[in-house]
C-alpha cells in the first residue's frame, strides 16, 4: 500500500506543484497574456459559434478556463491542474504494475508543458487531450463489447467535432486496449470521414482540419509539439504495460526522477526569456503600475523599443522625465516606437497616445492590434480602450457597443456597467477627472491623420493647444533630444519655467549646443550649474583625446552627452 501511495500521490502531485510553480514564478505574464486576447462572454450567442468550428467544445472549455488567467495563480493552478489530469488518465489507461511503466505516463504532460511555453499556445489543446482519453476511458467500461465498440464508432465522429483532430487519441487508447482490427478500421473511417465531410461543408483546407483549427493562435502553421505528445501517449499506452516486473522503490524514483529532469531541461530549452519580458513591461503598462515599470527597468537594463516606450511613459507618469538618461536609450522609437502589423506590439505605444491625449492614435493601434489577432478572437484589453476612446470623442452609439460586450464577461462586468452610464452624458465624461482630462488636451485644431514623420509637430501642437499638457511638452523634449536635434530642444524648452532649476540632462543638452554654436563656454546662462560646465569640459577632453566608449561609459554613461555621442544609429 505504500508503493501504491507513493506512486498515485506524491510524483503527481510534485509535478503538478513544480507546473504550478514554473507558470505563477517563472512565467506569470505569459500566463497574463493569455486572457486579456480573448473576450469571453456568457451568451448562447458566444456559445453557439464557438461551438459551431470542428474542436469547438474544447476551444470554448479552453476559452472559459482562460478568463481565470486574469490572476496568474488561478491561471498556473488551471494549467497544472490539467497536465496533472492528463498524466493521471493516460496512467489509468495504461495500467502498468511496474514503477518504471508508471513513470513513462509523465512523458505526454512534460511534452505539452514545454508546448504551453509559446504564447500563442492555446489551452484548448489541453482540453482536448484530456477530454479525448476520460471518454476512452470511460467507453471501456461498458461490458457488452458489441455495445461497446458501436458507442466507439458512433464516438468517434462526435468527438472529432467537439474536440478537433486530437479526438485521435479516443481511438488510439480504445485500440490498444482493444487490439481487435475491426472496430479500429471503423474508427479510422468515421475519422477520416469527418475530415473530408467538414472540408466539404464547412470549406476548411485539410491541413487545419488534420493539424486543429483552434489549437495554436496561427492559423498558417502550428507546431508540432501537440501532435508529438499524441505519439507519445501512443507509445506510452502500449509500451507502460510491458513493465510487469514490481521493481524496487528506489528504482522507480529514479526513473521518475530522470523523466523530471528531461523535462526540465525541455521546459529550460522552450522559456522565452525574451517574450516574458516584454510582456511584462506590458502587463505592468496595462495596470498603471509605473513604479514597478521603473523597478523591474533597474534591474532588467532593458533595450528593445518597446520596453523603453514603457520605460520612458512611466518616468513622465511618475515625474521623472529629466531622468530619461538613467536608463539605456535606443532613440526616438524607445519613446513612441513605430507601428509593427501585429497584434501584441502596438499595445504599448496605444497606452502611451492615450496618456498623452493623442486619442485618435490610440484608437487606431488598438483597433489593428485587435483586427491582427491571428485565431480572430476579440480581446477584452482592446474592447476597454476602445471604449474609453470612443467615449472621450464623444461616439456614445459605439462605446456602447463596446460595453454591452463587456458587461457579459466575468471580470469586467462591473467596470462596464459604471462605464455605460457615461454613455450619452457628456457633462459626465466632463466631469470625470480622466477622461474628462482628456478631452481638455486632445488636438482639435490639428486633428489631422497619424504622421509619424512629423511626430515633433505633432507633438508641439499638443502643446501649442494645450499649454496645461505637460506631458506633451515633457514628450516634446524627450523627442527631440533622442533624435539628436539640439535645436529643436532649445527652441522649445522652458528653461525659465522649472520652479526647482533645470534638470541636469536638460542643462547637458542646452550646454552642448551653446558650445557648438559660440565655439566657447563664455556667458553661459545662468541656469547651468559649474558642476556640468565642469563635467562637459572633461568629458569633452576625454572624448577628443580618443579614450575608449566603455571607458566614458564608466563616469558618463547617464549623460546625454554619451547618447549624443555614442549611441550610433539613432
Amino acid at each position: 500500500m505504500e508503493r501504491i501511495s507513493l506512486k498515485q500521490t506524491l510524483f503527481p502531485g510534485l509535478f503538478a506543484l513544480a507546473v504550478f510553480l514554473f507558470f505563477w514564478l517563472a512565467y506569470p505574464y505569459h500566463v497574463y497574456s493569455q486572457e486579456q486576447f480573448q473576450l469571453f462572454q456568457f451568451s448562447w450567442r458566444y456559445w453557439a459559434e464557438t461551438l459551431a468550428v470542428p474542436g469547438g467544445l474544447a476551444d470554448w472549455c479552453g476559452r472559459f478556463l482562460t478568463q481565470f488567467f486574469y490572476y496568474s495563480a488561478a491561471g498556473s493552478l488551471i494549467l497544472a491542474l490539467l497536465l496533472a489530469a492528463i498524466q493521471a488518465v493516460t496512467a489509468a489507461l495504461a495500467k502498468s504494475p511496474s514503477p518504471l511503466g508508471y513513470a513513462l505516463t509523465f512523458v505526454p504532460s512534460i511534452l505539452l508543458l514545454i508546448y504551453c511555453c509559446d504564447a500563442d499556445a492555446m489551452p484548448c489543446t489541453l482540453v482536448a487531450v484530456l477530454l479525448s482519453l476520460l471518454c476512452a476511458l470511460a467507453v471501456l467500461r461498458i461490458r457488452p463489447a458489441l455495445l461497446r465498440n458501436g458507442i466507439a464508432v458512433v464516438a468517434t465522429a462526435l468527438l472529432y467535432f467537439l474536440l478537433g483532430p486530437l479526438s485521435v487519441l479516443f481511438i488510439i487508447a480504445y485500440l490498444v486496449h482493444e487490439r481487435k482490427w475491426l472496430p479500429g478500421l471503423l474508427m479510422a473511417a468515421v475519422f477520416a470521414g469527418c475530415i473530408v465531410c467538414f472540408h466539404k461543408t464547412m470549406g476548411y483546407p485539410y491541413y487545419r482540419l488534420l493539424y486543429g483549427i483552434n489549437y495554436y493562435r496561427f492559423h498558417h502553421h502550428m507546431p508540432a509539439w501537440p501532435w508529438i505528445a499524441a505519439a507519445a501517449e501512443a507509445l506510452v499506452l502500449v509500451f507502460a504495460p510491458i513493465f510487469k516486473r514490481q521493481c524496487k522503490a528506489w528504482e522507480g524514483t529514479a526513473a521518475f526522477g530522470a523523466v523530471m529532469v528531461l523535462g526540465a531541461l525541455g521546459v529550460f530549452l522552450a522559456y522565452d526569456g525574451e517574450m516574458e519580458t516584454y510582456l511584462k513591461y506590458d502587463f505592468l503598462t496595462r495596470r498603471f503600475q509605473w513604479n514597478a515599470i521603473l523597478a523591474e527597468a533597474r534591474k532588467d537594463n532593458p533595450q528593445k523599443p518597446f520596453e523603453m516606450a514603457s520605460v520612458n511613459l512611466a518616468l513622465v507618469k511618475t515625474g521623472n522625465a529629466h531622468r530619461l538618461f538613467d536608463f539605456y536609450q535606443n532613440g526616438p522609437d524607445g519613446l513612441l516606437p513605430k507601428y509593427t502589423n501585429d497584434y501584441i506590439h502596438p499595445l504599448i505605444p496605444s497606452e502611451a497616445y492615450f496618456q498623452l491625449g493623442m486619442i485618435n492614435s490610440s484608437q487606431r493601434y488598438t483597433f489593428e492590434a485587435q483586427e491582427l489577432i491571428p485565431d480572430f478572437q476579440k480581446s477584452v484589453r482592446a474592447y476597454k480602450r476602445l471604449a474609453e476612446t470612443n467615449l472621450i470623442n464623444g461616439n456614445h452609439k459605439v462605446a456602447e457597443k463596446y460595453l454591452k460586450a463587456l458587461e457579459k464577461t466575468l471580470f469586467y462586468r462591473g467596470w462596464a456597467r459604471a462605464k455605460m452610464a457615461l454613455c450619452g452624458n457628456d457633462a459626465a465624461i466632463d466631469a470625470d477627472p480622466g477622461y474628462g482630462y482628456l478631452r481638455s488636451v486632445r488636438l482639435h485644431d490639428h486633428d489631422f491623420l497619424f504622421n509619424r514623420q512629423a511626430m515633433e509637430t505633432m507633438l508641439g501642437y499638443l502643446v501649442q493647444e494645450n499649454p496645461a499638457n505637460h506631458m506633451a511638452l515633457e514628450y516634446l523634449l524627450s523627442w527631440t533630444l533622442l533624435d539628436k536635434n539640439l535645436k529643436g530642444f532649445v527652441r522649445f524648452c522652458p528653461f525659465e519655467g522649472f520652479p526647482g532649476g533645470v534638470p541636469r540632462c536638460y542643462q547637458e543638452a542646452f550646454l552642448l549646443d551653446f558650445a557648438d554654436t559660440a565655439h566657447s563656454l563664455d556667458n553661459v546662462p545662468d541656469f547651468i550649474e559649474p558642476a556640468v560646465i565642469n563635467a562637459f569640459n572633461l568629458f569633452m577632453r576625454e572624448h577628443g583625446s580618443g579614450a575608449p566608449a566603455e571607458t566614458l561609459a564608466k563616469q558618463f554613461g547617464h549623460t546625454y552627452w554619451y547618447y549624443y555621442f555614442y549611441r550610433l544609429g539613432v
